[in-house]
């Protein structure tokens, strides 16, 4: 396996929100569905560990293709964002608005 290409790529359809107004804490969980049709969900912290240790990445389908979710640390404190957050603020909830639900 190349160690420069995550082992498993992952579609993210599904954002659960955390009922918070910090950026770092909105999001609770993300998750989507396999090739083989059974679904997935993991915490913010589980993917971030994942994506941290090389086995898998995390994208949003978008009108302009692919939007790859990275780790971003404030403080100490680790999130995740789209690689293009800056210039699409609350880029990761607006992707999947139709699935992004409040306190689950």
């Amino acid at each position: 396996m190349d160690k420069h290409r995550p082992y498993r790529r992952r579609a993210v359809s599904l954002v659960n929100r955390a009922y918070s107004s910090d950026p770092r804490e909105r999001v609770a969980t993300i998750g989507g569905v396999h090739s083989d049709r059974t679904h997935w969900k993991l915490s913010q912290e589980a993917a971030i560990a994942l994506i941290e240790a090389g086995t898998d990445e995390f994208f949003v389908a978008a009108a302009t293709g692919a939007v790859k979710l990275v780790v971003l640390n404030h403080g100490g404190q680790k999130y995740l964002q789209t690689e293009r957050e800056k210039t699409h603020p609350d880029d990761l909830l607006t992707l999947c608005p139709a699935l992004s639900r409040v306190g689950v």
